[in-house]
């Protein structure tokens, strides 16, 4: 018993420690770490009391409502706010009135309601969620800011079309085509759809920016949007998940190494960032591809235009 306790008690010692570093890296934490802490024991207070939450983003003046529920992303973006991602705020320097947004991997909808106000009424956002529970959040959050502007889809996109079975993680974040060992076998069969099949569908001939957090699917997803990329050359914010791909037979840099084929460069912002080895820096993050006849423009906006990263290089 006291062998189970001294396990136990380092066990939530080194989860302790883990969640100090991860503050620390946070630009929300380093800017207000008083108020970071408070908004944290806030959700956590909710959720036990099992009350929805519904939080404002006064950057982009949008509003948000998530279900009650303790496990999820949704306490990161109730506390850090507008630095929930720096890639959120990065979305202003590629994104403006009139533009075309695809948000793959919708979840809540955090990215499909700051572009919605980006890029205005004559513009378009097309959100992609294949998650019935997070399907249904999603339109009720398009629907609490009055957004007109925006296309929702319950599909899984990959390179084929059909169906497909939709494992449930602990988290509706973690919600995958591939089977994990942090996913049960309870989940929801799912319809499969290309992007370049959605798209021409829907009558959408123009991409300008393109998001896709897919749990490691990412490459399947880019490799059913090969005429879209060629046509539109879009800037894309994709994540580099290895351990997830893995889930897939997929090559951890797959993705990259796909688009890098079609001629693109590669930036990292925030923590991965300034992060110089694999130690330091976080097991999965976002990579935002740039064509390279575009990478001068943005060059600017960046804190490193990079080559792959030391933690890329050796999950090859």
């Amino acid at each position: 018993m006291k062998n189970r306790d001294v396990i136990s008690g380092n066990s939530r010692l080194e989860k302790a420690r883990e969640m100090w570093h991860f503050l620390r890296t946070q630009e929300a934490f380093r800017r207000a770490p008083a108020l970071t802490l408070f908004r944290s024991a806030i959700w956590y207070w909710r959720c036990l009391l099992r009350l929805a939450t519904a939080l404002e983003l006064p950057r982009w003046s949008v509003r948000m409502f998530f279900p009650a529920q303790r496990k999820g992303f949704g306490k990161f973006i109730y506390a850090f706010r507008e630095y929930y991602e720096p890639e959120l705020a990065y979305l202003e320097k590629v994104l403006s009135q009139g533009k075309v947004f695809v948000d793959v991997g919708a979840n809540f909808g955090v990215y499909t309601l700051v572009a919605s106000r980006l890029v205005g009424a004559t513009g378009k956002v097309i959100a992609v969620e294949p998650t019935a529970e997070s399907f249904v959040t999603l339109r009720e959050n398009i629907a609490l800011n009055h957004f007109a502007n925006v296309s929702t889809f319950q599909v899984a996109l990959t390179q084929t079309t059909g169906k497909a079975w939709l494992y449930h993680g602990w988290d509706p974040v973690g919600n995958s085509l591939g089977k994990s060992p942090l996913s049960s076998d309870e989940g929801e069969e799912v319809q499969t759809e290309s992007l370049d099949n959605l798209l021409e569908n829907g009558g959408i001939s123009r991409v300008d920016v393109i998001k896709i957090d897919v749990e490691g699917a990412e490459e399947l997803v880019l490799r059913g949007a090969t005429k879209t990329i060629t046509t539109n050359r879009p800037v894309i914010i994709f994540e580099y998940n290895p351990a997830c791909a893995a889930h897939f037979s997929l090559s951890p840099c797959g993705a990259r190494d796909f688009l890098e084929g079609m001629g693109y460069e590669f930036v990292v912002l925030g923590e991965c960032a300034r992060s110089d080895t694999s130690k330091s820096g976080p097991t999965y993050f976002n990579i935002i591809a740039i064509p390279k006849q575009f990478a001068g423009e943005f060059a600017g906006s960046f804190h490193l235009l990079m080559k792959p990263s030391n933690s890329m290089k050796q999950s090859n």
